[in-house]
């Protein structure tokens, strides 16, 4: 005989905890912020609307990139200008250095021939007569060329002191001119004065323009104080006939 035992059914207990799972919500803590984050974007984009700058379109942006471009080429027209002028400049930099230097061999050059003629001037200097009778200052010697037909009349005089002084001389010199027309009559033409200063010695040379056909015969020759009064010397001298 076979015994058939049958296994037992769980017999339900109830727990004192309730074990199952339930649904999970989003907290509320959660949907507030996200609520918080919708308004604070949608406030900005408001404001950025109503009162911030204003989008470009399309043909504003196009217009904005040409004129950008048009800036960067007349930037570069300017840089280029300054970059010529800047060559230009440090060209005649060069240029002129070149000169400096050139003028500054011929002065030296010159400087050289005029020291050995400066002795030679001061010995023939020595040389020319100095007649006291005349004042403190006399026409020691002169040269007065002219064509015999009349005309332009050139000269040289050589104002002279006894010896060097302290002090220069500083006065005017006086020139007239004595002659004949062609038609014999006399005439005395004046010439304006020169200012004249020196030590010891002075050399004045020029050319006066004199009319065509008068005929110089003599100068008539005046040293005269700074004050153009006082009448420090005085000489007739003649006049050679080319």
């Amino acid at each position: 005989m076979v015994i058939r035992v049958q296994a037992k059914r769980a017999v339900f207990k109830p727990a004192p905890y309730d074990t199952r799972r339930r649904p999970r919500r989003i907290p509320s803590w959660v949907i507030v912020l996200l609520l918080g984050v919708l308004l604070g974007s949608g406030g900005v984009l408001f404001l950025q609307a109503s009162y911030g700058a204003k989008r470009l379109t399309t043909e504003q942006a196009q217009k904005l990139t040409d004129e950008l471009k048009l800036v960067s080429v007349e930037r570069q027209t300017l840089q280029t200008q300054v970059d010529n002028h800047s060559r230009s400049l440090e060209a005649e930099r060069a240029q002129n250095a070149e000169i400096i230097k050139s003028l500054r061999e011929e002065l030296s050059t010159a400087q050289a021939i005029i020291t050995p003629m400066k002795e030679q001037l001061n010995l023939l200097v020595q040389t020319l007569p100095f007649d006291p009778r005349f004042g403190v200052v006399g026409v020691s010697t002169s040269t007065f060329n002219q064509a015999k037909k009349g005309g332009q009349l050139s000269y040289l005089i050589w104002l002279l002191r006894a010896k060097p002084e302290k002090q220069d001389f500083s006065g005017w010199l006086e020139l007239s001119y004595e002659g004949r027309w062609p038609t014999g009559r006399v005439e005395t033409i004046p010439s304006p004065r020169v200012a004249v200063q020196f030590n010891h010695y002075l050399p004045i040379s020029g050319v006066a323009n004199l009319p065509e056909g008068f005929v110089v015969q003599r100068v008539n020759a005046k040293v005269l104080a700074q004050d153009g009064k006082r009448q420090i010397t005085w000489r007739v001298l003649p006049v050679q006939a080319q």
